[in-house]
């Protein structure tokens, strides 16, 4: 198995060591066809990029596409933030949207909370107290519907959601479940429970260097042991 589409990595816009170029680069060596560039979203406290930078980084991207035409797809992605029951902060306005290529969606920490749900699971990411497994499925899912998200990032990081729920969602919404390989979260049991419903997946790195595109064991090894390899959409054998 090899997977030929890597549409979850950072750069020095975020929490990436490494440049948008060196990244492309490692992907043309790692023989990937192609490769997102998907920085957190604005509402990240910490590492959101935001205004003039994140304009910056669409013009560097831009050019990028046009220097390694022919070798490899470059793509514009945002890995957005859960911000609220049911929302996040992904673009509203048909403008800035039209600016990514792939939209990612996950519960992260330092993302400010607007509503009391988002509260609770703020002290759920920091091992405060637990949620509602379900509660967190839906939101998420009615998030994914409201803003047209392609991929659930690393889905069971920082609060649980339950897989049963949440794979019906998403392969009724035909948004992909990320296998994660820099942190597996989804265990043996939900990547069968996600198989069974007839949910797809996705391998991403989630590299924060340049080093980890291409380094996808993990999640290869787990979908060979499993042998669900039909339901993920970037691998070929």
């Amino acid at each position: 198995m090899r997977v030929f589409a890597d549409y979850h990595t950072h750069t020095v816009y975020s929490h990436g060591k490494n440049t948008v170029e060196e990244n492309v680069v490692a992907a043309i060596n790692a023989n990937l066809k192609k490769i997102a560039i998907s920085e957190h979203a604005s509402s990240h406290l910490l590492y959101g990029v935001r205004g003039t930078r994140l304009f910056a980084l669409k013009k560097e991207i831009d050019a990028l596409k046009n220097k390694y035409a022919g070798r490899i797809e470059i793509l514009m992605g945002l890995e957005c933030n859960m911000t609220a029951y049911g929302e996040c902060d992904a673009p509203k306005d048909k403008e800035t949207r039209a600016l990514f290529d792939v939209l990612l969606l996950g519960y992260h920490r330092c993302v400010f909370p607007r509503d009391a749900y988002m509260m609770k699971s703020l002290f759920e990411a920091f091992n405060v107290s637990k949620g509602d497994s379900v509660i967190h499925a839906k939101s998420i899912l009615e998030a994914a519907e409201k803003y047209k998200i392609n991929i659930l990032s690393h889905p069971g990081e920082y609060v649980k959601q339950d897989m049963d729920t949440l794979s019906k969602g998403a392969r009724e919404l035909g948004v992909l479940l990320e296998l994660n390989n820099r942190h597996l979260t989804m265990s043996d049991e939900d990547i069968l429970c996600a198989a069974k419903n007839g949910a797809h997946l996705v391998v991403g790195s989630d590299a924060h260097a340049s080093h980890e595109i291409g380094e996808y064991k993990n999640s290869l090894n787990a979908i060979a042991r499993l042998g669900v390899s039909e339901f993920v959409d970037n691998i070929e054998h």
